[in-house]
């Protein structure tokens, strides 16, 4: 997927630059929150960057891919992992009056579990694949 954008601010090695929202885009605003067409993402600077050029940001099609499959399947893989570890310990300890409402709690605990997970393995370092990179300006 490659996006217009400009250049907004440099720092640190870093660019921000804004993208306005595509229409295949729609009203779906997974990207930003708010009402504005415009998102801001943080790439990498190459050498001859300046504010206010135009650039070419690009994420590859497959990465987009895998961090959604990290984002929906892993919690998703969780949750059912956790129904079913609070079936076997509704089952352990006979709380036959309390079979769906501990399967609801495990599940949902085990999913709290993923995102913490998942966001403490992006917090160590993203790997440069999932990141948007400036293709050119």
């Amino acid at each position: 997927m490659t996006e217009k954008g400009c250049v907004v601010s440099l720092k640190d090695g870093k660019a921000k630059v804004e993208i306005i929202r595509n229409d295949m885009c729609g009203k779906c605003h997974a990207c930003d929150i708010g009402s504005n067409n415009r998102m801001m993402i943080e790439v990498d600077a190459i050498d001859e960057l300046k504010v206010g050029d135009n650039v070419l940001v690009e994420v590859k099609d497959i990465s987009m891919l895998k961090a959604t499959s990290i984002m929906y399947g892993i919690p998703l893989l969780f949750f059912f992992v956790g129904v079913f570890a609070g079936y076997a310990i509704a089952n352990i300890f006979m709380a036959d009056k309390f079979f769906q409402l501990i399967e609801a709690i495990s599940g949902v605990l085990f999913t709290v579990i993923s995102f913490v997970g998942i966001k403490y393995y992006s917090d160590k370092g993203i790997n440069a694949e999932y990141k948007p990179a400036i293709k050119k300006i």
